[in-house]
């Protein structure tokens, strides 16, 4: 099927709404540590890997990036042999040549939850400013551009 010339093209901006899918997958997290008795480690890692991995790299800043160097660790896992639900001894190994430590790089995924946090606060994805009048207290509808700092409420 051809397209017409004169047809409108969409931006991708037009097709997904990104603050709806991210808040959405906040709630995923919300729910995988809210269900009870559920408590499963599994699910909170994946919901957080999921926010990571849905942040679009444009948007990523300096900070952003430095926040995730801070959040990788290193693992020490057993890597010994095992036979019949037993590990190898580390003597065996030793007397074999098998390794018995393996270091795995990973992430602190409490640190990343927060470095997602703190690039959609910086991006004013998690706050609102409303403008209310001082004397009644109702939301400012009109002069808003004349409103000074000190007359600002942030809620």
């Amino acid at each position: 099927m051809t397209e017409q010339p004169n047809e409108a093209q969409l931006t991708l901006k037009d097709r997904l709404n990104m603050p709806y899918l991210l808040a959405n997958q906040i709630l995923t997290f919300e729910k995988s540590i809210t269900v009870v008795g559920s408590e499963s480690k599994t699910e909170i890692v994946e919901s957080i890997k999921g926010l990571l991995n849905m942040i679009p790299t444009p948007w990523e800043d300096q900070e952003f990036r430095e926040e995730i160097e801070k959040a990788k660790i290193q693992n020490d896992v057993d890597v010994r042999p095992e036979w019949c639900g037993l590990k190898a001894t580390k003597d065996f190994c030793e007397k074999h040549g098998i390794g018995t430590i393996k270091k795995v790089d990973s992430l602190d995924y409490w640190k990343v939850l927060k470095a997602c946090m703190n690039l959609l606060f910086r991006k004013g994805m998690l706050s609102r400013k409303t403008f209310t009048e001082k004397m009644t207290g109702k939301p400012a509808t009109d002069g808003v551009e004349e409103v000074s700092e000190t007359d600002v409420e942030e809620v």
